[in-house]
């Protein structure tokens, strides 16, 4: 594991990696593990070198760490005895700094980034190179029709000696001027071609001169014709241009990949001259092109964050602006970010527990998107309303009775369902205290789509649909698993199971809260009990 620092930068939020955990301690960097109070704390430098550095500050009880200019509490506190901390949202919009552990390979990438220290920013221009063709023919076969002054030869007359002919036209009559051995020169008008602007006399006459040159003997004498060939190319895309881009014409461009030149994709431009190294890894930039596009550094280069890409980490899509809590799911040990929306404490990512021994109503009914493990780190698993709600311990009558899909069942006023001890499923009744219902109110009736979707991650169909994410909601578009093991909709929608089921057809149908891709709303949908959906737990009150 390795921790990766969010830090603000000028072309958009920026994650910065900070090294191995346990590659140097604080006191390898000059600084104590422990301090008495913060009045000590800031006697130690913050700067880029300590970057990541956490001490413990013994008055507050809490770690705090360095992000490259000031101290923050950290949000690695391990406290083994506690499974959860409050969760506030900033009131001022300030942007702190976090800082957040990146477990593994981001997504799916594999290997690691180019190693490359530095990117190109200059577009190629192509290199002009002029060929010229040359060959020798006969004057005979150099003559062309249209033009009266290749019609020039010398060829041997009855005698053998040299005789030379020059066409011409005077007015529309052909005409030819004789030069003999001694120089003596002569002047025939040649009648029956009187009219030369006529295109089928100039190919009598072109055949005629032509003939009389070949009679002669005069292809035998050579000139040397040359074409010249102007060729616009770009230099040779090999291993030290990789990753340049050229201009092939004035409209389109190519980028040099692995020994070959390719249309280059919009992120190839968006991109050009951006590094996106090991040290890199994490890091967001704005586009070069365009400044609202928005790009992240993985172990295999720079994906768009303007679309669904299951190598960003889930690190990525919360919002850097809001101060999370963390809550610890003791089955398993994993850590969730936590969010308080007014009153209530939201699970702040998708929940991933998966274990059908504890839990036996996962069983075969929980799924990673696409079949991939990798994908739950990102995005949480896929559950089915069985699962969710964990019917065989809220209807286990001695004999594992199942409230899935084709029975009917009857929902207390909270159900823990699969979320951790002290959080519950949320509750969507239509009452005063439908906790949906107090989120919708909270993110604003006519955006609450916006204000609960991640800033990334969305597919992109109009800037009036970007999520905002102003309460940390940060919902992400994981989309879902179809009864018939088909998966769907990633990018593009998110559903959340409720403790409601469907007043009609109830033994089948559930009701969800949705978010899309193409929605400035959040809206609620009745779904199927086998299809899977996300879970976001809700904390109980005290």
């Amino acid at each position: 594991m390795f921790t990766v620092c969010a830090l603000a930068g000028v072309l958009g939020v920026a994650f910065i990696g900070c090294g191995d955990d346990g590659a140097s301690s604080p006191s390898a960097k000059g600084l104590p593990a422990e301090v008495a109070d913060m009045e000590e704390l800031e006697t130690y430098g913050c700067g880029m070198d300590v970057i990541g550095e956490k001490v413990y500050v013994t008055e507050l009880e809490e770690n705090y760490e360095c992000d490259g200019e000031k101290w923050f509490k950290s949000y690695d506190q391990t406290k083994p005895s506690s499974t959860e901390s409050s969760s506030s949202q900033k009131t001022d919009g300030s942007s702190d700094s976090k800082t957040f552990e990146k477990e593994g390979s981001s997504g799916n990438d594999k290997g690691e980034a180019k190693s490359s220290s530095s990117r190109p920013t200059e577009i190629l221009e192509p290199e002009i190179t002029v060929n010229e063709t040359c060959a020798e023919v006969g004057v005979c076969d150099a003559m062309v029709k249209t033009d009266i002054s290749t019609w020039h030869f010398v060829r041997k007359d009855g005698f053998d000696r040299d005789m030379e002919y020059i066409y011409f036209v005077e007015g529309t009559q052909l005409m030819v001027k004789t030069i003999d051995y001694k120089g003596v020169e002569d002047i025939d008008t040649l009648k029956v071609y009187s009219d030369m602007t006529n295109e089928i006399s100039q190919e009598y006459a072109f055949n005629a001169a032509k003939s009389t040159c070949k009679n002669g003997g005069g292809n035998d004498n050579k000139i040397k014709s040359c074409v010249k060939d102007t060729v616009k190319a770009l230099p040779e895309c090999n291993a030290s241009r990789e990753g340049f881009i050229g201009k092939k014409d004035s409209s389109s461009y190519v980028v040099c990949k692995n020994g070959s030149w390719e249309k280059a994709k919009e992120i190839d431009m968006d991109t050009y001259g951006k590094t996106c190294t090991n040290a890199e890894v994490g890091t967001r930039t704005n586009g070069v092109v365009t400044e609202t596009n928005k790009y992240y550094c993985t172990a295999n280069g720079w994906v768009s964050l303007m679309r669904w890409n299951w190598n960003v980490p889930k690190e990525a899509y919360f919002n850097p602006n809001i101060t999370y809590g963390s809550m610890t799911d003791e089955r398993d040990g994993k850590v969730y970010r936590t969010v308080q929306i007014g009153d209530q404490i939201w699970m702040a990512e998708n929940l991933n527990y998966a274990d059908s021994v504890k839990t036996p109503s996962l069983l075969e009914r929980s799924w990673c998107y696409d079949n991939k493990t990798e994908n739950c780190d990102v995005a949480g698993r896929l559950y089915t309303w069985a699962a969710a709600i964990d019917s065989v311990a809220l209807y286990d009558n001695g004999n594992g009775v199942n409230c899935g899909a084709g029975v009917n069942c009857t929902m207390p006023k909270k159900v823990r369902g699969i979320c951790p001890s002290g959080w519950h499923l949320p509750r969507f009744d239509g009452g005063y205290d439908d906790e949906f219902l107090i989120l919708y109110n909270a993110a604003g009736e006519e955006t609450s789509g916006k204000a609960l979707k991640s800033q990334i991650g969305w597919e992109y169909v109009g800037n009036e649909y970007i999520g905002t994410d102003t309460l940390g909601f940060s919902g992400i578009p994981a989309g879902y698993r179809i009864s018939s093991g088909s998966f769907t909709s990633a990018g593009h929608l998110a559903y959340f199971h409720t403790t409601l089921t469907s007043a009609d057809f109830s033994h089948y149908t559930t009701h969800a809260e949705y978010l899309s891709y193409g929605s400035k709303l959040m809206g609620k949908q009745r779904l199927e009990k086998s299809d899977a959906y996300s879970v976001r737990c809700i904390k109980d009150s005290e």
